[in-house]
């Protein structure tokens, strides 16, 4: 099993990666990127769910692929946003952020908004 530090490396390179390849339109690339990601995406989500209080793994899809997922560098800091479910049948959405640390930290961020 790979540690955390690892999975966020591997997850950053293959996106780095993926950026590069997106500026060339090479998607055959981007796709094999995005399967290996995946499984880290995978890996890193059960590290969350591990060490997520009862609050957060309420409302956790069973997988990760419904959400979006973003890497912090500088905090190392891992992040899977989602539709907040309380405000699913609201006309405004709002999103929630739920992310994990090298230390096993995990939080949720309500009202999360995505930065460029």
């Amino acid at each position: 099993m790979s540690s955390l530090s690892e999975l966020f490396k591997e997850w950053n390179a293959l996106n780095n990666k993926a950026g590069a390849s997106m500026g060339q339109f090479d998607f055959s690339t981007i796709k094999e990127i995005r399967k290996e990601q995946s499984k880290l995406e995978n890996s890193i989500f059960e590290e969350l769910k591990k060490h997520a209080s009862d609050e957060i793994l309420k409302i956790l899809p069973e997988e990760c692929g419904e959400m979006e997922m973003g890497f912090e560098t500088k905090g190392n800091i891992f992040y899977f946003v989602m539709l907040d479910p309380e405000f699913i049948e609201d006309e405004e959405t709002k999103l929630v952020a739920i992310t994990i640390n090298l230390k096993n930290k995990v939080d949720l961020i309500k009202d999360f908004e995505i930065k460029d």
